[in-house]
């Protein structure tokens, strides 16, 4: 799921039919873009009433601010910061932050397939638990940085756009987290 340049053609004709007032226009980015932005959100929050509610309140400020936007707007980065403020915004009011592991974008249920080995899922689940232990201690731009290129898979520009910093400031906060993760790696790695 790598992070987009611009818009496809589609989304370049929907956003200009929606600021124009056509529902369905918008309605199609919608449909585009929900999952993607629940599994981002879900996985800022932890909690799926969050994630759905925080969904819904992401798009419904797009619609409002979409009249507002440039012609070569990059929808997905611009939805993911949209998100991403909602995000914080209710963390910090919250004054604690929550993260899931890292684990595959879908929440469907574990799969019942009689190949899986249950020391590799016991395993996987041990590690699953650790991950989100070592995030829990990272500070929140590192987190959510990493969270944006490794679990959404963006580029260093997108993170950017939906951060609001430069393409060298993700990097430097990509390697400063990556540094901060191992360093609390090896910490917990000693500890047990």
């Amino acid at each position: 799921m790598e992070g987009f340049v611009g818009m496809t053609s589609d989304e370049a004709l929907w956003v200009a039919r929606a600021k124009a007032g056509d529902q369905a226009a918008f309605a199609a980015l919608f449909t585009r873009y929900e999952r993607r932005i629940y599994a981002f959100v879900y996985r800022m929050m932890g909690n799926p009433d969050d994630a759905a509610d925080l969904t819904q309140d992401t798009f419904l400020k797009a619609y409002r601010a979409l009249d507002k936007t440039d012609e070569d707007l990059n929808v997905n980065a611009w939805l993911h910061r949209i998100a991403s403020n909602a995000c914080m915004d209710v963390l910090r009011r919250r004054q604690r932050i929550r993260w899931l592991p890292w684990e595959g974008a879908k929440h469907d249920a574990p799969s019942s397939r009689l190949e899986d080995d249950p020391e590799d899922s016991l395993i996987g689940d041990e590690t699953q638990r650790m991950v989100q232990r070592i995030l829990l201690q990272m500070s929140p731009r590192n987190r959510q940085a990493m969270v944006l290129r490794e679990y959404e898979g963006l580029s260093c520009e997108d993170i950017g756009e939906i951060m609001g910093v430069s393409r060298s400031a993700v990097k430097s906060m990509l390697f400063r987290g990556r540094e901060e993760f191992r360093k609390l790696y090896h910490t917990h790695e000693s500890a047990s």
